[in-house]
């Protein structure tokens, strides 16, 4: 698919798109797209590479934190579902 791996990160996949850069990051079977596009990865690695995918779709939740957009729009992420949790206990 024309991804290569960080020289710095070697579980961060991307490629150049242009005027951007698309990212893969990769955690033993968890996958994390960055993209403009990213049905159009999820189709590749679907049909093409015959991923079994779930949980498409924007990110609000991974790897134990929440990912959500700051009022600047940015994307952000934070463990506030498992600090309430310690938080409760």
């Amino acid at each position: 698919m024309g991804f290569i791996p960080s020289k710095d990160e070697r579980d961060i996949w991307m490629r150049g798109c242009g005027d951007h850069y698309e990212y893969i990051a990769v955690y033993v079977d968890d996958l994390l797209i960055a993209s403009k596009d990213p049905p159009s990865i999820i189709k590749t690695l679907s049909d093409e590479h015959k991923f079994k995918l779930k949980g498409t779709g924007a990110v609000s939740f991974h790897l134990g934190c929440d990912w959500f957009h700051d009022d600047d729009g940015n994307l952000c992420y934070a463990p506030h579902r498992y600090i309430e949790k310690v938080m409760d206990n």
